[in-house]
């Protein structure tokens, strides 16, 4: 399965395990908004979204 994390803010560290938890036996993409800002390429991120089986955002 293909998935797909979105983060607004740098994950801390119990958001990494479940990440790393979730990504067991998985094709995982993430996209990272906050390194963005205002900048963001929202085109690439929809691209992403339907490419993945699976997306789970990180608010």
């Amino acid at each position: 399965m293909k998935l797909l994390h979105v983060y607004r803010n740098e994950p801390n560290e119990e958001v990494k395990k479940l990440v790393q938890i979730l990504n067991e036996g998985n094709e995982a993409m993430e996209f990272k908004l906050y390194e963005a800002k205002e900048d963001a390429d929202y085109d690439k991120l929809i691209k992403m979204i339907f490419e993945a089986d699976k997306t789970i955002s990180w608010w």
